[in-house]
């Protein structure tokens, strides 16, 4: 009787895997025999988890980019070939803060590496108090690169004090960008912000984290994370129920709508990275709020109707090349540098060693590319 229901639950297992389509598989591969087989940078049953490459001790330790003992956030790469160097463009914290006071005294770096997985070298500031979570894209049309953060003019604070929340809130929820003929500047002074807040009982009060994919015909979808008016609701301040959210211009300028009233993931998830891969699909990383210690992957055909976004693409640790794993407390802002041929080829994030949103640095790992 036991072998019988080992092989029952064994069938009704690769039942509910098996595939039939490509959208069974992530849109990540293809439905082969019922059985999903994936690009090179993805793997698992349905081709929704990351295939990292294992990282040396000394990379995982060292990470893509540290300045002294500041403390970074992630970061977006990219190749220039006017100077055969690596551009990184990543959340710096002023003064030695770390990410308890991220408001206000986050600011926008450029840092360059003559390697894609660094060491980069601090550059420059580039956007001073209060600039956070960039996004780094580049118009077709216009020849122009494009970063997209939230944030706008104020004072740091020395003591790494933070401000009220009622103050943060109102620059949090500034999507702003700036853009510029060359990778190396000048940029222009960030935009007025984007998208419209929602209504105080909404959904998305404050709409933070943009993520923007640019259409051929100039159409932007801009991916963004919502969150409801926290500033005078203590109870919500713990875990926030933050979301994914899209608005819609014919511009990357503007102006933006938002076709839905509601997030567009059904699962709670923030700091959306998205992109379009020509053969497949929209694809979409997101950090887990459900779960707060993984990353979370999505998946679309048209950019507007998603996945759940459930989908787990990797954890807050790493495994090392000789099979030990080194914990951290936070993996966050995931961003992907693409290769030669538009394919994931390395992950970056914003990692906490320590303490959660503590001191953090930005780590990156190789993806599967065989």
């Amino acid at each position: 009787m036991t072998k019988l229901l080992n092989v029952l639950l064994a069938a009704a297992v690769a039942s509910s895997s098996a595939c039939t389509t490509s959208s069974d598989c992530g849109l990540n591969g293809d439905c082969v025999d019922k059985t999903c087989s994936c690009d090179p940078a993805w793997t698992g049953d349905t081709c929704t988890s990351l295939n990292l490459i294992p990282l040396s001790a000394e990379a995982a330790e060292d990470g893509a980019y540290k300045h002294g003992t500041s403390t970074s956030w992630g970061a977006n790469v990219a190749f220039c070939d006017e100077d055969n160097l690596y551009h990184m463009f990543v959340s710096e914290m002023k003064s030695n803060c770390t990410l308890s006071s991220w408001i206000p005294n986050s600011q926008i770096t450029h840092a360059t590496s003559k390697n894609i997985s660094g060491p980069y070298e601090f550059r420059e500031t580039l956007f001073d108090t209060f600039h956070h979570n960039p996004r780094l894209t580049f118009d077709a049309a216009s020849g122009k690169y494009l970063l997209f953060m939230i944030g706008g003019d104020l004072d740091g604070t020395e003591d790494c004090s933070g401000i009220p929340d009622s103050d943060g809130e109102l620059y949090d929820t500034r999507i702003v960008y700036s853009e510029s003929a060359s990778i190396n500047g000048p940029w222009t002074t960030p935009s007025e912000p984007l998208v419209e807040r929602g209504a105080e009982d909404a959904w998305d009060y404050v709409v933070t984290n943009p993520s923007p994919i640019i259409h051929s015909d100039g159409t932007t979808y801009l991916y963004y994370r919502g969150t409801p008016k926290y500033w005078d609701d203590d109870s919500l301040l713990g875990e926030l129920p933050e979301s994914v959210g899209v608005a819609v211009a014919p511009h990357y300028s503007g102006p933006y709508t938002k076709p839905f009233s509601s997030p567009i993931l059904s699962y709670m998830n923030e700091d959306p990275f998205a992109w379009f891969d020509p053969s497949r699909g929209y694809k979409m990383l997101t950090h887990g709020r459900n779960d707060p210690f993984n990353t979370h992957y999505a998946y679309s055909s048209d950019g507007l109707n998603w996945s759940s976004g459930s989908d787990v693409a990797c954890n807050a640790n790493v495994t090392l090349d000789d099979g030990t794993i080194k914990v951290f407390k936070n993996r966050e802002r995931p961003q992907i540098y693409f290769d030669d041929e538009g394919q994931p080829a390395y992950l970056f994030n914003g990692v906490c060693p320590d303490e959660h949103y503590g001191y953090a640095y930005t780590l990156s790992q190789p993806l599967n590319k065989n």
